[in-house]
């Protein structure tokens, strides 16, 4: 089995291969998808980030939000922060899956029956 890092990278094993034609490895790696199938390759993970990751983002500094109750009032610093915690709630839990393989393993396998 392969997983795809990036799109410079596959690792089987413990071993990672660069996407490199004249990397004997990669070749192989190639080779065992034309034979194979592509089923034998997983996709990259793709991370998601939490509601606290995103809000905390978007928050202004400390020095900013304390500036705001000063120069404006606390109602109006309230009314900013909760935009934040509208736009990003509490469900979005964020995580990590498999995403699809990329197009250029096919593509380069279809090279190789040319």
């Amino acid at each position: 089995m392969y997983k795809i890092i990036n799109d410079y990278q596959i690792r089987k094993d413990n071993s990672f291969i660069p996407r490199d034609p004249s990397n004997s490895d990669y070749q192989q790696f190639l080779q065992d998808v034309k034979d194979q199938g592509i089923g034998i390759v997983e996709g990259p993970d793709v991370t998601t980030e939490s509601y606290a990751q995103l809000r905390s983002k978007e928050y202004p500094s400390l020095e900013d939000q304390l500036d705001k109750i000063y120069h404006s009032t606390l109602t109006a610093w309230k009314a900013d922060i909760k935009a934040v915690k509208d736009k990003y709630p509490k469900t979005i839990t964020g995580g990590s899956t498999v995403g699809d393989v990329p197009a250029w393993v096919q593509t380069e396998v279809d090279k190789l029956n040319s």
